[in-house]
């Protein structure tokens, strides 16, 4: 585990809790982009899911991006596991 990556998710998890969505998407987005681990990209995921069910109509795109990202960094997780 990244402890950069770890510190990111417990900040957004705080920011979803303020009911800080726009903040805590930002923090998420990064950790997506920079997580290697499947651990953490399944919170990643969970979290933006959490974002996705309080998200206006517009704000749904943001948290969907980040699902994607979080999502392709599990699979190429899980499938660099099966090659190996």
């Amino acid at each position: 585990m990244d402890a950069v990556v770890s510190q990111v998710l417990e900040e957004a998890r705080g920011e979803l809790e303020r009911g800080k969505g726009t903040s805590a998407a930002r923090l998420l987005t990064d950790a997506a982009y920079r997580t290697r681990d499947p651990q953490e990209a399944q919170e990643i995921i969970t979290l933006a899911e959490k974002g996705l069910e309080d998200a206006g109509l517009f704000g749904k795109g943001r948290w969907k991006e980040i699902i994607r990202v979080a999502s392709s960094r599990l699979n190429g997780a899980q499938s660099g596991a099966q090659s190996a």
